[in-house]
Protein backbone atom coordinates (compact mmCIF):
# COMPACT_ATOMS: atom_id res chain seq x y z
CA UNK A 1 0.00 0.00 0.00
CA UNK A 2 1.53 3.78 -1.05
CA UNK A 3 2.10 5.30 2.39
CA UNK A 4 0.55 9.24 2.85
CA UNK A 5 3.25 11.60 2.53
CA UNK A 6 3.40 14.62 5.10
CA UNK A 7 5.46 17.17 4.82
CA UNK A 8 6.50 19.38 8.02
CA UNK A 9 8.41 22.65 7.70
CA UNK A 10 9.67 24.66 10.51
CA UNK A 11 13.08 26.93 11.01
CA UNK A 12 13.34 25.60 14.08
CA UNK A 13 15.09 21.96 14.02
CA UNK A 14 13.62 21.42 18.38
CA UNK A 15 10.60 22.14 16.51
CA UNK A 16 10.59 19.66 13.28
CA UNK A 17 11.64 16.85 15.99
CA UNK A 18 8.78 17.29 18.43
CA UNK A 19 6.29 17.14 15.40
CA UNK A 20 7.86 14.75 13.66
CA UNK A 21 7.94 12.33 16.54
CA UNK A 22 4.84 13.54 17.50
CA UNK A 23 3.14 11.61 14.24
CA UNK A 24 4.96 8.49 14.76
CA UNK A 25 2.16 6.92 17.09
CA UNK A 26 -0.16 7.49 13.98
CA UNK A 27 1.64 4.32 12.47
CA UNK A 28 3.88 3.14 9.75
CA UNK A 29 1.23 3.64 6.68
CA UNK A 30 2.78 7.45 6.56
CA UNK A 31 6.16 8.88 4.99
CA UNK A 32 6.54 12.21 6.87
CA UNK A 33 9.45 14.32 5.26
CA UNK A 34 10.52 17.58 7.19
CA UNK A 35 12.30 20.85 5.66
CA UNK A 36 13.96 23.65 7.78
CA UNK A 37 12.66 26.17 5.14
CA UNK A 38 10.00 27.56 2.34
CA UNK A 39 12.75 26.63 0.25
CA UNK A 40 13.95 23.37 0.40
CA UNK A 41 10.10 22.48 1.15
CA UNK A 42 9.36 23.64 -2.59
CA UNK A 43 12.27 21.38 -3.67
CA UNK A 44 10.46 18.26 -1.64
CA UNK A 45 7.38 19.07 -3.62
CA UNK A 46 8.60 19.52 -7.00
CA UNK A 47 10.22 16.07 -6.55
CA UNK A 48 7.27 14.03 -5.26
CA UNK A 49 3.60 14.47 -4.27
CA UNK A 50 2.56 15.06 -0.70
CA UNK A 51 -0.92 14.72 0.79
CA UNK A 52 -0.23 17.33 3.39
CA UNK A 53 1.89 20.24 4.58
CA UNK A 54 2.16 21.19 7.87
CA UNK A 55 3.78 24.34 8.25
CA UNK A 56 4.91 27.38 10.54
CA UNK A 57 4.15 31.06 9.66
CA UNK A 58 7.22 33.13 10.72
CA UNK A 59 10.12 31.55 9.07
CA UNK A 60 13.83 32.58 7.48
CA UNK A 61 13.45 33.86 3.71
CA UNK A 62 9.78 32.60 2.88
CA UNK A 63 6.93 32.83 5.50
CA UNK A 64 4.31 30.15 5.99
CA UNK A 65 1.47 31.89 3.93
CA UNK A 66 3.92 32.79 0.91
CA UNK A 67 4.39 29.17 1.16
CA UNK A 68 0.82 27.89 0.77
CA UNK A 69 0.38 29.90 -2.30
CA UNK A 70 3.42 27.93 -3.78
CA UNK A 71 1.89 24.76 -2.78
CA UNK A 72 -1.58 25.70 -4.69
CA UNK A 73 0.68 26.31 -7.13
CA UNK A 74 2.69 23.17 -7.72
CA UNK A 75 0.22 20.85 -6.20
CA UNK A 76 -2.95 22.31 -5.77
CA UNK A 77 -4.57 19.06 -4.18
CA UNK A 78 -2.24 19.17 -1.34
CA UNK A 79 -3.93 20.24 2.23
CA UNK A 80 -1.84 22.91 4.35
CA UNK A 81 -1.90 23.34 7.97
CA UNK A 82 -0.57 26.70 9.38
CA UNK A 83 0.75 27.18 12.71
CA UNK A 84 1.91 30.33 14.76
CA UNK A 85 2.62 31.64 17.39
CA UNK A 86 1.58 35.15 16.31
CA UNK A 87 -1.77 34.24 15.85
CA UNK A 88 -4.44 37.43 14.78
CA UNK A 89 -7.62 38.23 12.97
CA UNK A 90 -5.65 39.65 10.14
CA UNK A 91 -3.04 36.40 9.94
CA UNK A 92 -6.25 34.16 10.33
CA UNK A 93 -8.41 35.95 7.50
CA UNK A 94 -5.72 35.76 4.99
CA UNK A 95 -5.07 31.70 5.81
CA UNK A 96 -8.48 31.24 5.19
CA UNK A 97 -8.60 33.32 2.27
CA UNK A 98 -6.10 31.24 0.67
CA UNK A 99 -7.98 28.26 1.73
CA UNK A 100 -5.37 26.88 4.34
CA UNK A 101 -6.95 23.48 5.57
CA UNK A 102 -6.70 24.74 9.07
CA UNK A 103 -5.18 27.61 10.95
CA UNK A 104 -3.45 26.62 14.25
CA UNK A 105 -1.61 28.74 17.12
CA UNK A 106 0.81 28.02 19.77
CA UNK A 107 0.77 25.93 22.48
CA UNK A 108 -0.40 22.99 20.72
CA UNK A 109 -1.92 20.06 21.71
CA UNK A 110 -0.32 17.58 20.66
CA UNK A 111 -3.65 14.96 20.79
CA UNK A 112 -5.44 17.47 18.88
CA UNK A 113 -2.79 17.98 16.45
CA UNK A 114 -2.60 13.91 15.87
CA UNK A 115 -6.49 14.45 15.02
CA UNK A 116 -6.13 17.38 13.04
CA UNK A 117 -3.39 15.52 10.42
CA UNK A 118 -5.46 12.35 10.22
CA UNK A 119 -8.68 14.30 9.46
CA UNK A 120 -6.81 16.33 6.65
CA UNK A 121 -5.92 13.05 5.26
CA UNK A 122 -8.95 11.23 5.42
CA UNK A 123 -9.86 14.33 2.98
CA UNK A 124 -12.41 15.86 5.59
CA UNK A 125 -13.52 18.81 5.60
CA UNK A 126 -12.78 20.91 9.29
CA UNK A 127 -14.54 24.34 10.42
CA UNK A 128 -13.51 25.78 13.94
CA UNK A 129 -16.43 26.47 16.09
CA UNK A 130 -16.52 25.88 19.53
CA UNK A 131 -15.64 22.30 18.54
CA UNK A 132 -14.68 21.22 15.17
CA UNK A 133 -17.71 20.39 13.35
CA UNK A 134 -16.22 17.15 10.49
CA UNK A 135 -17.96 16.97 7.60
CA UNK A 136 -16.53 13.98 5.08
CA UNK A 137 -16.42 15.65 1.41
CA UNK A 138 -19.69 13.88 0.54
CA UNK A 139 -21.97 15.55 3.10
CA UNK A 140 -20.37 18.66 2.08
CA UNK A 141 -21.31 18.41 -1.54
CA UNK A 142 -24.72 17.57 -0.15
CA UNK A 143 -25.21 20.14 1.73
CA UNK A 144 -23.97 22.25 -1.05
CA UNK A 145 -26.51 20.58 -3.14
CA UNK A 146 -29.18 21.53 -1.00
CA UNK A 147 -28.42 25.85 -0.59
CA UNK A 148 -28.04 25.67 -4.52
CA UNK A 149 -31.41 24.09 -4.68
CA UNK A 150 -32.86 26.66 -1.94
CA UNK A 151 -31.42 29.49 -3.70
CA UNK A 152 -33.40 28.29 -7.15
CA UNK A 153 -36.65 28.45 -5.65
CA UNK A 154 -36.20 31.36 -3.82
CA UNK A 155 -34.16 33.51 -6.32
CA UNK A 156 -31.47 34.65 -3.33
CA UNK A 157 -28.49 36.51 -4.31
CA UNK A 158 -26.63 34.14 -1.97
CA UNK A 159 -27.30 31.58 0.80
CA UNK A 160 -24.50 31.18 3.66
CA UNK A 161 -24.24 28.09 5.98
CA UNK A 162 -22.08 29.57 9.19
CA UNK A 163 -21.33 28.33 12.31
CA UNK A 164 -22.04 30.31 15.77
CA UNK A 165 -18.78 31.76 15.45
CA UNK A 166 -18.77 33.15 11.79
CA UNK A 167 -17.23 30.68 10.22
CA UNK A 168 -18.46 29.93 6.37
CA UNK A 169 -19.28 26.22 6.05
CA UNK A 170 -20.56 26.23 2.91
CA UNK A 171 -21.90 29.34 0.23
CA UNK A 172 -23.54 29.85 -3.23
CA UNK A 173 -24.04 33.16 -5.27
CA UNK A 174 -22.49 36.08 -4.76
CA UNK A 175 -20.87 37.32 -1.82
CA UNK A 176 -18.13 39.82 -2.36
CA UNK A 177 -19.55 42.85 -0.50
CA UNK A 178 -20.80 41.09 2.07
CA UNK A 179 -18.97 41.42 5.89
CA UNK A 180 -19.90 37.56 6.10
CA UNK A 181 -18.31 36.97 9.80
CA UNK A 182 -19.83 39.79 11.01
CA UNK A 183 -23.09 39.36 10.25
CA UNK A 184 -23.11 35.63 10.70
CA UNK A 185 -22.05 36.98 14.46
CA UNK A 186 -24.78 39.26 15.01
CA UNK A 187 -27.28 37.49 13.59
CA UNK A 188 -26.00 34.42 16.34
CA UNK A 189 -26.60 36.17 19.17
CA UNK A 190 -30.16 37.23 18.29
CA UNK A 191 -31.50 34.22 17.30
CA UNK A 192 -29.50 32.68 20.43
CA UNK A 193 -32.14 35.12 22.36
CA UNK A 194 -34.69 34.22 20.16
CA UNK A 195 -34.16 30.51 20.93
CA UNK A 196 -34.38 31.19 24.81
CA UNK A 197 -37.21 32.98 24.67
CA UNK A 198 -38.78 30.14 22.97
CA UNK A 199 -37.69 27.36 25.13
CA UNK A 200 -39.14 29.45 28.26
CA UNK A 201 -42.16 29.76 26.67
CA UNK A 202 -42.51 26.05 25.59
CA UNK A 203 -39.33 24.09 26.68
CA UNK A 204 -38.60 23.17 23.01
CA UNK A 205 -34.76 23.39 22.47
CA UNK A 206 -35.17 21.72 18.91
CA UNK A 207 -37.57 24.80 17.34
CA UNK A 208 -36.49 26.29 13.93
CA UNK A 209 -36.41 29.99 14.38
CA UNK A 210 -36.70 32.40 11.38
CA UNK A 211 -35.09 36.12 12.06
CA UNK A 212 -35.90 38.23 9.10
CA UNK A 213 -35.05 42.10 7.93
CA UNK A 214 -36.48 44.24 5.12
CA UNK A 215 -34.00 46.37 4.07
CA UNK A 216 -34.04 48.85 0.72
CA UNK A 217 -31.91 47.04 -1.11
CA UNK A 218 -31.69 43.31 0.24
CA UNK A 219 -33.88 41.62 2.12
CA UNK A 220 -32.07 39.40 4.97
CA UNK A 221 -33.32 36.07 6.06
CA UNK A 222 -31.49 33.80 9.39
CA UNK A 223 -32.74 30.30 10.50
CA UNK A 224 -30.77 28.07 13.05
CA UNK A 225 -30.03 24.38 12.63
CA UNK A 226 -29.75 22.91 15.78
CA UNK A 227 -28.09 25.30 18.03
CA UNK A 228 -24.46 25.67 16.68
CA UNK A 229 -25.47 26.27 12.80
CA UNK A 230 -26.99 29.28 10.82
CA UNK A 231 -28.61 29.35 7.84
CA UNK A 232 -28.27 32.96 6.01
CA UNK A 233 -30.19 34.57 3.36
CA UNK A 234 -29.85 37.21 1.19
CA UNK A 235 -32.48 37.91 -1.80
CA UNK A 236 -32.86 41.09 -3.46
CA UNK A 237 -35.65 43.44 -2.53
CA UNK A 238 -37.81 43.91 -5.69
CA UNK A 239 -41.69 44.13 -7.13
CA UNK A 240 -40.23 40.08 -7.92
CA UNK A 241 -38.89 39.14 -4.53
CA UNK A 242 -40.41 35.79 -3.13
CA UNK A 243 -42.63 36.71 -0.46
CA UNK A 244 -42.33 36.34 3.31
CA UNK A 245 -43.86 32.74 3.34
CA UNK A 246 -42.33 31.34 0.10
CA UNK A 247 -38.99 31.73 1.87
CA UNK A 248 -39.96 30.51 4.80
CA UNK A 249 -41.80 27.61 3.90
CA UNK A 250 -38.68 26.55 1.64
CA UNK A 251 -35.83 27.44 4.04
CA UNK A 252 -37.51 25.28 6.66
CA UNK A 253 -37.54 22.06 4.06
CA UNK A 254 -33.59 23.11 3.76
CA UNK A 255 -32.98 23.38 7.37
CA UNK A 256 -34.73 20.24 8.09
CA UNK A 257 -32.45 18.85 5.77
CA UNK A 258 -29.75 20.00 6.65
CA UNK A 259 -30.28 18.65 10.18
CA UNK A 260 -30.28 15.31 8.74
CA UNK A 261 -27.35 15.93 7.01
CA UNK A 262 -25.09 17.23 9.19
CA UNK A 263 -26.78 15.88 12.44
CA UNK A 264 -24.35 12.70 11.90
CA UNK A 265 -20.95 14.71 11.46
CA UNK A 266 -18.84 14.24 14.20
CA UNK A 267 -17.33 17.20 16.57
CA UNK A 268 -13.99 17.02 18.24
CA UNK A 269 -12.43 19.29 20.76
CA UNK A 270 -11.21 22.25 19.68
CA UNK A 271 -7.55 22.90 20.86
CA UNK A 272 -6.13 25.17 23.31
CA UNK A 273 -5.08 28.50 21.93
CA UNK A 274 -2.59 30.96 23.84
CA UNK A 275 -2.57 29.59 27.27
CA UNK A 276 -1.48 33.23 29.30
CA UNK A 277 0.86 31.06 30.90
CA UNK A 278 3.62 30.18 27.90
CA UNK A 279 6.30 28.69 29.72
CA UNK A 280 3.88 25.82 31.30
CA UNK A 281 1.75 25.34 28.37
CA UNK A 282 5.42 24.36 26.40
CA UNK A 283 6.47 22.47 29.52
CA UNK A 284 2.60 20.25 29.78
CA UNK A 285 2.95 19.49 25.85
CA UNK A 286 6.59 18.35 26.56
CA UNK A 287 5.37 16.06 29.56
CA UNK A 288 2.49 14.95 27.12
CA UNK A 289 5.42 13.76 24.28
CA UNK A 290 8.09 12.30 27.03
CA UNK A 291 6.15 11.09 29.97
CA UNK A 292 4.43 8.52 28.88
CA UNK A 293 6.03 5.14 28.22
CA UNK A 294 4.22 4.62 24.60
CA UNK A 295 6.35 7.82 23.89
CA UNK A 296 9.90 6.62 24.90
CA UNK A 297 10.77 5.87 21.05
CA UNK A 298 10.68 9.27 20.52
CA UNK A 299 14.38 9.83 21.30
CA UNK A 300 14.81 7.73 18.31
CA UNK A 301 15.57 9.98 14.70
CA UNK A 302 16.38 12.96 16.88
CA UNK A 303 18.50 15.98 15.05
CA UNK A 304 22.16 15.69 14.56
CA UNK A 305 22.54 18.39 16.93
CA UNK A 306 20.81 17.06 19.56
CA UNK A 307 22.48 14.52 21.87
CA UNK A 308 20.09 10.75 21.21
CA UNK A 309 19.57 10.86 24.92
CA UNK A 310 21.07 14.06 26.96
CA UNK A 311 22.40 13.90 30.56
CA UNK A 312 19.96 16.31 31.44
CA UNK A 313 16.72 14.67 30.35
CA UNK A 314 15.18 12.31 32.48
CA UNK A 315 15.04 8.75 31.46
CA UNK A 316 12.08 7.20 29.87
CA UNK A 317 8.77 7.11 31.87
CA UNK A 318 9.57 10.44 33.98
CA UNK A 319 8.35 13.73 33.24
CA UNK A 320 10.74 16.01 31.35
CA UNK A 321 10.46 19.85 32.53
CA UNK A 322 10.79 23.29 30.62
CA UNK A 323 14.71 23.72 31.61
CA UNK A 324 15.03 20.38 30.66
CA UNK A 325 13.72 20.75 27.51
CA UNK A 326 16.01 23.47 26.72
CA UNK A 327 18.75 21.87 27.70
CA UNK A 328 18.39 19.01 25.35
CA UNK A 329 17.60 21.65 22.17
CA UNK A 330 14.30 20.31 22.14
CA UNK A 331 13.19 23.91 22.40
CA UNK A 332 15.05 26.81 21.81
CA UNK A 333 16.33 28.95 24.77
CA UNK A 334 15.23 32.20 23.50
CA UNK A 335 11.55 30.99 22.40
CA UNK A 336 9.34 32.41 25.66
CA UNK A 337 11.59 35.88 24.41
CA UNK A 338 10.34 35.36 20.82
CA UNK A 339 6.49 34.20 21.47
Amino acid sequence: MNKQRILIVDDEESVLFVLKNSLRKLGDQFQIVTATDGFRALEHLRQMPFDLVVTDYRMHGMDGLQLLVAIHDIQPKTRVILITAYGNEALQSEAKRLQAYRYLTKPLDIGVFRQIVQEALRGEVAVSRPGILILSDQRYRQALALLTDLRGEVGARCIILTDANGQTIAQVGDVADLHVAEIASLLSGGMATLQAAGQALDQDSNAINLSYREGKRDNLYAINIGQQLLLILVIENSAYSSRLGSVWYYARQTAVSLRQTLGEAEYATAPQIFDEDMNQAFSDELDKLFGDDDDTDLWEDAPTNTPSQPASAQPPGKLMNFADAIAAGLIPGSAIEQE
